[in-house]
């Protein structure tokens, strides 16, 4: 019978074997391992190969363990915008405060899945120190980014948060209002003529 170290090694090899199935085996297999994986799942981040370090951002998430914190924030300067996008979800998994900041900056991301990506983690996270940033997405063209914005100020719930709301529900998209709606009191057409 193998010891858990031992194990633990393995799955790390098999984070770059060339089948996917079993790299995500492995991501599967070390997360459910938990606290005795989050020290070298914290080496791995360093690894040379991408799809080792997004694996391992991803395990890290799921064992949840804030340790994994400092050096998760680190990983949202990674190269590979796929391994971004991996740090910013374990982070959010975390709802890791401290990474506030850090995720706020990925908001500028080059990438529009790692933006999005960032407003679920700051959403999970609820931090009021994201309100303002939050209520400048309201303005973004996209509307994936101002539903995003809105989801996040409704998380957040302080009272900055519901009067950028105020502002949403009369956005020019339904899923924009919608949200907007649900987190305010009072009626679309009375705030809107305001």
């Amino acid at each position: 019978m193998e010891n858990v170290e031992d194990r633990i090694q393995e799955l790390l090899r098999d984070l770059s074997n060339r089948n996917e199935d079993v790299r995500w085996a492995a991501a599967f297999a070390l997360a459910k391992i938990g606290p005795p994986a989050v020290a070298p799942l914290i080496l791995a981040l360093d690894h040379g190969d991408s799809v080792v370090r997004l694996r391992a951002a991803w395990a890290l998430g799921r064992i949840g363990d804030p340790q994994a914190t400092d050096r998760l924030i680190a990983t949202l300067r990674d190269g590979d915008w796929s391994v971004r996008l991996r740090a910013t979800d374990a982070l959010g998994m975390l709802r890791a405060h401290k990474a506030t900041g850090a995720l706020l900056h990925v908001l500028r991301d080059e990438n529009s899945d790692v933006r999005m990506h960032a407003i679920n983690a700051l959403t999970r996270i609820a931090d009021p120190a994201s309100a303002d940033r939050f209520g400048d997405l309201l303005k973004d063209p996209d509307w994936r980014m101002r539903l995003g914005a809105a989801l996040g100020l409704a998380a957040i719930g302080d009272t900055k948060s519901l009067d950028y709301l105020k502002k949403a529900a009369c956005d020019e998209n339904a899923y924009v209002r919608t949200v907007a709606l649900s987190s305010v009191k009072g009626g679309e057409g009375e705030i809107c003529r305001k």
